[in-house]
């Protein structure tokens, strides 16, 4: 296959140094941006609280709105602890579950998401004629109403800055979006389905300094996509990249055996390049996945390919909504949950709760901070 030539540009440099790509590499100043950095915080829930303090102050949110917030996080972080501290592995969904919908609301009311004190629903429920095995379990996404508030859909709001995705979701279209949980999901299936998460190896902000503007490029390993039987055209297809990525002939991807991915439109900027990087970002952060580590790097990067017949979430969105389901079976059907945990995907569920609420944790608290943090790497 012939590649297009790579767009004519240089690695964007700020502060005299190429710009590491992340989800919050910009921060906003007094007067313009600047760079961000890691935050690093061995107990993330006292950074989250100074977040919405903050947040309050910026918003000049009312009294009562900063003392619920804070509230909510308090309330977030005894569920939380409940869970770490929970013997029976089939409690602790639900805990977990009640943990993030209270801190989802803090996070909505500091980025300004008005009428969460109150009464709030959950806005995502079991569609109980489904069933419940996690192969035909489904769960419905609802949207916030005139005075029916969904706690999902103003959180998806305050995150994403869009509505929800109505409907009815597949339990088996959200397990294999955990980027952790993914090779037991295929070990439960047989290994008869396509390696879906495909590592980033570097990734790459480019300016035209002339026609003022940047762009992206994103760098997967030849050899890993060739073993996986994965072309480039696949890639960007299921990936949900057409019409925003390109597959070009790159130098640096040629040089190190990698294929580029770049940006199809420009980002234009008429003051400094840097001051339209979070707009970059904000255009494909819904297409990356990430895991955040303790090790130095501190984050890594994925693209999720999938069929066009499945839904995605927002990362966030998948595990929160997957969390919600375990926790409605301890509710409601804790033999069926039993059953899931001692059944072929039992192995992925337990993981699953081992790992996910610890990474959604951090992910909420860079969202609250919108900072990355990170877990520092302590001796």
């Amino acid at each position: 296959m012939t590649l297009p030539p790579e767009r004519a540009g240089t690695l964007l440099q700020v502060k005299n140094r190429q710009l590491d790509f992340s989800f919050f590499p910009m921060t906003r100043t007094n007067r313009r941006w600047g760079l961000n950095t890691m935050l690093y915080a061995a107990e993330p829930w006292a950074v989250i609280s100074g977040a919405i303090r903050d947040a309050a102050v910026a918003r000049s949110l009312p009294d009562h709105e900063e003392r619920s917030a804070l509230s909510f996080v308090r309330q977030a972080k005894e569920y939380f602890s409940a869970a770490e501290r929970a013997g029976a592995l089939e409690t602790r969904p639900l805990l977990y579950y009640y943990s993030f919908l209270n801190l989802g609301k803090a996070i909505s009311i500091a980025r300004g998401r008005p009428n969460m004190v109150g009464k709030v629903r959950h806005g995502v429920a079991s569609v109980h004629s489904a069933g419940y095995l996690p192969t035909s379990a489904e769960i419905a996404l609802e949207r916030s109403g005139p005075g029916n508030l969904s706690a999902i859909d103003e959180l998806h709001w305050a995150l994403e800055g869009t509505t929800v995705r109505a409907g009815q979701v597949k339990i088996a279209d959200l397990m294999p979006q955990s980027v952790v949980g993914h090779r037991m999901w295929r070990a439960a299936t047989g290994s008869i389905r396509k390696e879906r998460f495909f590592a980033l190896q570097d990734a790459r902000w480019y300016e035209d300094a002339v026609a003022r503007e940047i762009w992206l490029k994103i760098y997967l390993r030849r050899d890993t996509l060739r073993s996986q039987g994965r072309g480039v055209t696949e890639t960007i297809r299921e990936a949900g990249l057409v019409g925003r990525f390109r597959a070009v002939n790159d130098a640096y991807g040629v040089a190190n055996d990698l294929h580029a991915f770049e940006q199809s439109t420009a980002t234009p900027y008429t003051g400094r390049a840097s001051d339209v990087v979070m707009d970059s970002v904000n255009g494909v952060r819904r297409d990356i996945w990430q895991t955040i580590t303790s090790t130095d790097g501190f984050r890594r990067f994925y693209l999720y390919l999938s069929p066009a017949n499945e839904v995605r979430l927002p990362q966030w969105a998948s595990t929160y909504s997957l969390l919600f389901w375990l926790g409605s079976l301890t509710r409601y059907q804790p033999v069926e949950l039993l059953d899931a945990l001692a059944g072929p995907y039992g192995p992925f569920f337990e993981e699953f709760i081992e790992t996910q609420p610890a990474q959604l944790l951090y992910t909420f608290a860079s969202e609250a901070r919108m900072q990355d943090v990170s877990k520092p790497a302590l001796v």
